[in-house]
């Protein structure tokens, strides 16, 4: 429910602080999924939560790439055959990212203009691919299940759903991600551009720290 601008948990009534564009966003306090519609909010159910993987990662952390500064708004976390990962949402102060964390490696993407590609069954591992201009290898598909999420997202996830997406490297730690959402015969998936990134260079101003673990 909205009052005076301030939205709330339908279910809990604690404070749900949506950022930007998010459309969904899990209640640190209930752990219901409450759904943005214009002005208008409506509960989804409660959300799975998430698995600690290990993540070095925070929600609120905030850091820098390529320039541009960012704070983790919303994390979703994924399965799929060859194990489990999370997607970080990102939000810059000029739009939004996400940021891959697959144990211990991490990339940055941001969106990007979107183009024609064959369905996500007809596309193979070990196959180039020309994406705005540059040469990428497709390098790993991924049809994962949505797991678990906390934060803020720009999309309602639903548990159960299955996300279809596939990954491509090119030179210098180039990267880029064909997300074809919960369709995989979509012509069109969204396009996101990144690379690579170490976590020392993103300047994170908060981290988990473990024992034994040097920065």
């Amino acid at each position: 429910m909205e009052r005076g601008g301030q939205v709330s948990c339908p279910q809990c009534g604690a404070p749900a602080p949506f950022r930007g564009t998010a459309v969904s966003l899990v209640c640190e306090h209930c752990g219901s999924t409450v759904v943005r519609t214009g002005v208008d909010v409506r509960l989804l159910g409660r959300v799975s939560s998430v698995i600690d993987d290990g993540s070095p990662l925070l929600l609120g952390g905030k850091g820098s790439f390529a320039g541009r500064g960012f704070e983790i708004v919303g994390r979703l976390q994924l399965r799929y055959a060859r194990g489990a990962w999370s997607e970080w949402y990102l939000q810059f102060a000029d739009g939004v990212g996400w940021l891959a964390d697959f144990q211990g490696n991490f990339a940055i993407t941001v969106p990007a203009a979107g183009a024609d590609f064959p369905g996500f069954y007809d596309m193979s591992v070990g196959t180039w691919h020309e994406v705005h201009g540059a040469k990428y290898m497709l390098v790993d598909r991924r049809a994962a299940r949505y797991q678990g999420a906390e934060g803020c997202l720009p999309f309602v996830a639903e548990p159960g759903l299955t996300f279809f997406a596939l990954d491509l490297a090119g030179p210098d730690d180039q990267f880029v991600s064909l997300d074809y959402g919960v369709d995989p015969h979509n012509k069109r998936p969204a396009v996101y551009l990144g690379r690579a990134v170490l976590l020392a260079e993103l300047g994170l101003d908060r981290l988990r720290r473990f024992e034994g673990w040097h920065d």
